[in-house]
């Protein structure tokens, strides 16, 4: 998995929620792409999160996602997409955790 998995897809949910037989915090990524094929992601035990967009356009054209051995970081709507660097001042819609998943 990696910022193609995101790029070029429309966001249709976004979910934040707590799992009760773990005890983590998650996040939830839907998507769906033109041709209608949805996609969703799970960001397991979530330790940040900003959500400071309008919804406006939800089509996401840029995205950085960096994974290593004890967090994941994505950003949909990046400042510097090209950055191997997390930019939590700059991005405003980015999750961070410990590992994600397609669901």
């Amino acid at each position: 998995m990696d910022s193609s998995s995101f790029r070029d897809k429309m966001l249709s949910q976004i979910t934040i929620g707590y799992d009760w037989e773990t005890s983590n915090n998650f996040a939830e990524v839907k998507l769906v792409t033109n041709d209608g094929i949805s996609s969703s992601y799970k960001i397991h035990n979530l330790t940040e999160y900003l959500l400071y967009e309008d919804f406006s356009d939800n089509y996401i054209s840029h995205c950085k996602l960096i994974v290593n051995d004890s967090m994941v970081y994505l950003s949909l709507d990046p400042y510097d997409e090209l950055s191997k660097e997390i930019d939590l001042d700059n991005d405003c819609l980015w999750f961070k955790g410990s590992n994600i998943e397609s669901v």
